[in-house]
């Protein structure tokens, strides 16, 4: 195991249970794994982006496009 993998939580627990109830007599034991290492990468990035903390007036980046008047 990395250092940066933590022990599954119970959501990934579920959603993978879900899957394999489902899907299970479909998909090899490997492909159950890429299964399963997907939604642990979902769960991961859900946990990144909960992480990040808005103001109500935060408002998104503007696109900077530069105006040329040769185009």
């Amino acid at each position: 195991m990395d250092s940066n993998h933590r022990p599954a939580s119970p959501e990934v627990d579920h959603l993978f249970a879900l899957i394999r109830s489902r899907y299970a007599d479909r998909l090899t034991d490997a492909e159950l794994a890429e299964v399963r290492k997907g939604i642990e990468a979902v769960e991961q990035n859900a946990r990144a982006l909960r992480a990040v903390r808005l103001r109500n007036s935060d408002e998104p980046s503007p696109i900077f496009v530069p105006f040329r008047t040769d185009a």
